[in-house]
């Protein structure tokens, strides 16, 4: 999977000595949750953030009237609300199931330590951060000023596995729905159902295997 965007996991555990990553999964239980269930909801355990061994999950936010804006998809290796540990804001931060997820659950301040301690991973840790905050200002951009159709299919192409540039078709996650790919654009799923199915008869993408495929080279053209 690609790792140049925040909306695909990206194995932030790998950046950390392996020394400590398998000190805290010795140290640490692990803990199971079910498909749909919530992980992470606001106020919850403020001094830890949470490890991803295994699974995914969608991290949102809820707006007051009730409506969720997916921010994006983790994984193995990820970290769930890292940014928790730079900031002394309470976070309004979600984090729900979407496949069977185990976690294990880690003070804030001991892996501010970790971080500290090691300046090569600090800057490794600035340098994600730096290209995050540019993804989500692209996004934002989207939402804002493009169509539904154009943000749409710049969201297929962030999520879409391009591992093997030759290839004719990329898929996407097998688990997202049109209600995952509704949230991240601001949109709603039956706009969604509807735009896929004229993405499926125009060529641009195809329903195969349970999963949503994308071709190779489709190219958003701003209006």
């Amino acid at each position: 999977m690609s790792n140049n965007s925040y909306l695909y996991p990206s194995n932030i555990v790998s950046l950390f000595p392996p020394t400590q990553i398998e000190k805290w999964k010795a140290q640490k239980s692990i803990t199971t949750f079910k498909k749909g269930d919530f992980i992470l909801m606001p106020g919850q355990l403020s001094d830890s953030v949470y490890l991803i061994l295994e699974g995914h999950a969608r991290i949102f936010h809820v707006h007051l009237e009730g409506k969720e804006c997916v921010l994006g998809i983790l994984s193995q290796g990820d970290f769930i609300d890292l940014l928790k540990i730079f900031s002394d804001r309470e976070s309004q931060l979600f984090a729900k199931a979407l496949t069977e997820a185990k976690v294990i659950v880690l003070n804030k301040d001991e892996v501010k330590k970790e971080i500290q301690q090691n300046p090569e991973l600090l800057m490794t840790l600035l340098y994600y951060f730096s290209n995050r905050l540019q993804e989500t200002v692209e996004i934002l951009e989207q939402v804002a000023y493009g169509k539904v159709e154009e943000r749409l299919l710049f969201l297929l192409n962030k999520l879409a596995n391009k591992e093997g540039e030759d290839q004719e078709w990329f898929p996407l996650p097998e688990f997202l729905t049109h209600s995952n790919l509704a949230g991240m654009i601001a949109s709603t799923r039956e706009t969604v159902t509807f735009i896929l199915n004229k993405f499926i008869q125009t060529g641009t993408v195809k329903q195969e295997d349970q999963r949503i495929w994308i071709k190779n080279d489709q190219k958003i053209e701003h209006m």
